[in-house]
């Protein structure tokens, strides 16, 4: 299957006051496959037992969703046919109901607190998959932060203040379905290089695919993905090396 890198141009975010000085400026790099794998040394990061909430970012606070079904609300759905925000982090894709849905559409998303911590290094890319009907309702653009002051665990609410930009851009979800529930499926994988380690991550959609004509923002599986640090054993092992390959030499 073919791949296809396509560089964007810098992108200006909505960044809360505090993030000004900063002077953030992102060009991210898409990669668009059929069906995602990881790459070679990449580790995933989320796990289906890590702390997770789903909610709205609106006036620099995120607001954690609640069950329900009212249009526009920050609601997801619970129930028969439930669709809460820990779908999108159980590692299955694809079937009726295997997604995270937020009725309030615009600017959902999620806060999440990955059990590995900082073990496996900054997130070096992100992979979305698709859900099973409605591509209108897919994000079509990301804003990725973290933070080492709050936990998912926390019931609530979290303000934005506490949190750094790490990356933002738009998306290209593929239009292509997934109607079966397995382990894989078509899905975006964004590049994010980030630079530092944290211990909580929000992850925001501001816009979806056709805010006209959908009703909710939906999304199958997340899976922030990360190239493992050299751990002390690693580099002791190095160390060893480099000495045996001096005595050589001497002798």
């Amino acid at each position: 299957m073919l791949e296809r890198e396509l560089t964007l141009p810098a992108v200006r975010s909505r960044q809360p006051r505090a993030f000004f000085a900063m002077k953030t400026s992102v060009a991210p790099t898409l990669a668009l496959f059929g069906f995602s794998t990881l790459s070679a040394g990449a580790a995933a990061l989320l796990a289906p037992t890590d702390p997770i909430k789903g909610g709205l970012l609106s006036g620099g606070t995120f607001t954690v969703a609640t069950p329900g079904t009212a249009a526009g609300q920050n609601q997801f759905p619970n129930g028969t046919d439930p669709e809460p925000p820990e779908d999108m982090i159980n590692g299955f894709m694809g079937g009726a109901n295997e997604k995270y849905l937020n009725f309030a559409k615009l600017n959902t998303g999620i806060v999440v607190s990955p059990a590995a911590g900082s073990s496996q290094g900054p997130i070096s890319t992100m992979t979305l998959w698709v859900a099973n009907d409605s591509p209108e309702r897919d994000p079509a653009s990301y804003e990725l932060y973290g933070t080492n002051a709050v936990n998912a665990s926390n019931a609530g609410p979290f303000s934005q203040d506490e949190f750094v930009l790490i990356s933002f851009g738009p998306l290209a979800l593929p239009d292509t379905r997934d109607g079966t529930r397995d382990t894989t499926g078509p899905s975006q994988t964004v590049t994010i290089n980030a630079s530092a380690v944290f211990s909580t991550y929000m992850l925001i959609f501001p816009t979806v695919k056709n805010s006209g004509t959908a009703n909710s923002m939906q999304i199958s599986e997340l899976q922030f993905n990360t190239v493992p640090e050299p751990g002390s054993a690693m580099l002791a092992l190095a160390g060893a090396g480099a000495v045996a390959l001096r005595r050589r030499r001497k002798a």
